[in-house]
């Protein structure tokens, strides 16, 4: 991977980031209640929320039938061959979720108000990632994806669970060597069709954002381990599958965040000010991407 991560002390907060961090918190807060097929009330409480959130933008809601009931995907809209910046928005069975993914969908809320006017990005918050429907045909990304047309999305990029940054010893775990074991990097994700993605962003960060980030991508002989390891559970699994791009935006989830998918999972456990400074970074990264 090209660069090199940061290391040492932060910048102090900008007013803009501490004001991201209050945002990104509200969100949470407002989306962390189990919202799923068995909490399908909740799940459509929350839906109606976040056609609202996307500030400023034309919401499409993209609706499936699955297990008797109606679920929606949720779109901006975009002219052109675009890049998808997603989450998922349910949560596994009777979890909060807040890191897992409610951190996700604010990360892409907040994107998609600092991208404002930024062409070429369409915002996507996908139903149904978490059981049962979890790497089904139902799965609401790859609903999505099955629906698109050819060349409409040249690249995806998957927030999922990036909530949580500490920079205690031994925070981190890993199933790979040569990972630091200080919880307090991004890491971005690519499968081998996505070397090139991944090597620019990270690329880019690390040229201009000043918090920690890890790149991964595997040859193809490795590539088995990426997804032994985890590292393709979410909906960008369903974009490389199509042959899409995609890279997943993720503080590593159970390497990192003892809470994934239990009961504790609740919107106080996450660290909003390290969680902002990395929604900001990457709307950094990506605002210069497309320029």
């Amino acid at each position: 991977m090209p660069g090199e991560s940061w290391s040492g002390s932060l910048p102090p907060l900008s007013d803009a980031q501490r004001e991201l961090a209050r945002r990104l918190e509200a969100h949470v807060r407002r989306i962390a209640v189990p919202r799923n097929l068995e909490n399908y009330e909740a799940l459509e409480d929350v839906r109606a929320y976040l056609s609202e959130a996307f500030e400023g933008y034309e919401v499409n809601a993209l609706g499936y039938e699955a297990e008797g009931s109606m679920f929606y995907n949720l779109e901006t809209a975009c002219q052109g061959p675009c890049v998808v910046v997603g989450a998922h928005y349910d949560s596994v069975l009777d979890c909060p979720g807040a890191n897992d993914n409610a951190s996700g969908v604010a990360a892409v809320l907040e994107l998609a108000r600092l991208l404002k006017g930024v062409p070429g990005y369409r915002f996507v918050l996908f139903a149904n990632e978490e059981p049962p429907f979890y790497r089904s045909p139902e799965m609401g990304s790859a609903v999505y994806v099955q629906g698109l047309s050819p060349g409409e999305v040249k690249a995806m990029i998957c927030l999922e669970t990036v909530g949580y940054y500490v920079n205690t010893p031994g925070s981190q775990q890993s199933p790979f060597p040569g990972i630091p074991d200080v919880g307090d990097f991004v890491c971005l994700v690519g499968d081998v069709q996505s070397t090139s993605l991944v090597q620019k962003l990270i690329g880019s960060w690390r040229s201009e954002v000043p918090f920690a980030s890890l790149g991964l991508a595997p040859t193809p002989f490795t590539e088995r381990h990426l997804y032994e390891a985890g590292m393709g559970m979410s909906d960008h699994a369903n974009f490389w599958a199509a042959g899409i791009p995609a890279v997943m935006v993720t503080d590593t989830v159970f390497y990192r965040y003892q809470h994934y998918h239990e009961l504790t999972d609740t919107w106080e456990k996450l660290t909003y000010e390290p969680f902002a400074r990395m929604v900001d970074g990457l709307a950094r990264v990506l605002a210069r991407w497309t320029s």
